[in-house]
């Protein structure tokens, strides 16, 4: 069935879309870890020019519910997440357009997906079709009962230009994602996370110069314990252009970060710091890019004041014996 997207007085076609193939793919890898997804594959063939027709991502996540499909494609600008995550290291697509990316080297998106529907009690297999040259409608299609009883999406491109093999094996792309995801993949290494093209893990550690993770217990005046993961990284190289402390709940979204005092350029410490806790699950707050008010859960409170000073005085021990320019 053809579905028209509501545009809401912006247009598919202007509303900032990239038109880097490395970004476009991955906008789209994290729609798949978005959908909660533990493996995502890029697989594709090639011929002896270096040629390639097509390139699917495969992703092992929830899939893509038909009964919230008009929500999820529908609402160009006005996505599901967008309701449930502000800016985000970790959510890419919260205003839809992360499904249109493809745009960027692929003239036909086709997301073969399954899902469990709750309501009939089974798992089912359908497609969504979205063409560059038609982008104000997708097509849902091919709905049946699934023959395997697993979740999960593959999402084709077909007819590409401006891209071969090599652009998707190149040591600049693997840079690119390596970048991109290796601290996701880092804080999910326990859960054996994996970003692959054609079958083989990208292996993001010779980024890490050093990393640390460890438990922090805070008890409040009212005696009630909080407890803290949290993992400590320092990079051989810049990733980014900031240095945060990323606050995230229990599933391990970001619901808040802070620059950390130690982003001086004088010295060689390239750092990020991930702190996980249930303790942030309530938190409900609005942000600008260097600036945040939470609301329901006080910063200046004292669990968060002294998190702060043990994160700041963890990462002042961190510095010594980094060499300065």
């Amino acid at each position: 069935m053809e579905n028209k997207v509501s545009i809401n007085n912006n247009s598919v076609e202007f509303s900032g879309i990239t038109r880097d193939y490395m970004e476009a793919i991955s906008e789209l890898i994290w729609n798949g870890f978005d959908a909660g997804a533990t493996k995502i594959d890029l697989v594709f063939d090639t011929n002896e020019i270096d040629f390639i027709p097509a390139i699917k991502i495969i992703d092992n996540g929830s899939g893509i519910n038909l009964n919230n499909l008009h929500q999820t494609f529908g609402a160009f600008l006005d996505s599901l997440k967008r309701g449930s995550d502000h800016r985000s290291s970790y959510v890419r697509g919260k205003k839809g357009k992360g499904r249109f990316s493809f745009i960027a080297f692929a003239q036909k998106a086709i997301w073969n997906t399954t899902f469990f529907d709750e309501v009939a009690n089974e798992y089912i297999n359908y497609d969504v079709n979205i063409s560059a040259s038609n982008k104000d409608y997708y097509a849902d299609e091919n709905k049946r009962v699934a023959a395997d009883m697993e979740t999960g999406t593959r999402l084709k491109l077909i007819n590409l230009f401006g891209v071969t093999a090599y652009s998707f094996t190149s040591e600049a792309f693997i840079n690119y994602l390596k970048s991109e995801f290796g601290w996701f993949l880092l804080l999910n290494s326990k859960n054996d996370f994996q970003l692959c093209i054609n079958g083989d893990r990208i292996k993001y550690e010779d980024l890490l110069a050093d990393h640390e993770v460890f438990e922090r217990e805070i008890v409040d005046a009212s005696t009630s314990r909080f407890n803290f993961t949290i993992t400590f990284v320092r990079w051989n190289e810049k990733i980014g252009d900031k240095f945060y402390y990323y606050f995230l709940n229990s599933e391990k979204k970001e619901v808040f970060k802070q620059l950390t005092s130690f982003n001086n350029n004088a010295i060689n410490f390239y750092h990020s710091v991930y702190v996980e806790s249930d303790y942030f699950n309530l938190f409900n707050f609005t942000d600008t890019e260097e600036t945040t008010n939470m609301f329901g859960s006080n910063p200046q409170s004292p669990i968060f004041k002294q998190l702060i000073k043990d994160l700041q005085k963890n990462c002042q021990s961190k510095t010594k014996g980094v060499c300065k320019r």
